[in-house]
């Protein structure tokens, strides 16, 4: 991924405005305040966040009983995932949800007059978080799509084997041939005939 240093950097130091500015777009924090401020909680070691954007999702299983209808959730793309987070307005909880990127199938995005939409394709379902800030849902949708084809290629990329001689070695022979002696399958005579083969052979 180009710039991953800089991205790994800005999510250490939690400077979202930087990250964003990485992506030629500005941090809009409208409606996500909370839940860019407890991000930082929510992201595994090492993990690092590639691009931000906020925008409605329908209420899932996972909501706050306290929400109703549609909420404002913050779209974080990560190395590892996707990540949704929405802080609830009453309370102090929080609600998640994670996508791995080995589910993900395609990112697509749709810019209309003034905000757009990023769709996360799973096969099964999709995912869609509507109203975002237009220029976010096409860096959002590239940078995904970039990154899930570099993994793609990784996972692909055949790892070499270290070559392992099926041959014994020499000195495999003669510990062989010596254990043999020494418990008596071999004479001494047939020992010795055997080890001058192997030692001539090296």
């Amino acid at each position: 991924m180009e710039n991953y240093e800089k991205y790994a950097e800005y999510t250490k130091a939690q400077d979202w405005k930087a990250l964003c500015k990485l992506n030629n777009v500005e941090l809009d924090s409208f409606g996500t305040k909370k839940e860019l401020k407890v991000l930082p909680e929510y992201l595994e070691p090492d993990e690092v966040v590639f691009a931000l954007t906020s925008g409605f999702m329908e209420q899932s299983e996972t909501s706050n009983s306290f929400d109703f209808g549609v909420n404002t959730w913050l779209v974080v793309l990560t190395s590892d995932r996707f990540l949704f987070l929405d802080a609830a307005m009453l309370t102090s909880s929080v609600d998640t949800q994670s996508i791995r990127h080995d589910r993900v199938q395609a990112v697509s995005a749709s810019q209309g007059w003034v905000l757009g939409k990023v769709m996360v394709d799973l096969g099964s379902r999709l995912v869609t978080i509507d109203n975002c800030q237009k220029a976010t849902v096409k860096v959002v949708a590239d940078l995904a799509n970039k990154w899930l084809k570099e993994l793609a290629d990784k996972k692909n990329t055949p790892v070499p084997q270290p070559q392992q001689s099926s041959e014994e070695s020499g000195l495999d022979k003669l510990e062989k041939l010596a254990k043999l002696h020494s418990m008596g399958a071999l004479s001494d005579e047939e020992f010795n005939a055997a080890k001058q083969k192997v030692l001539s052979s090296l």
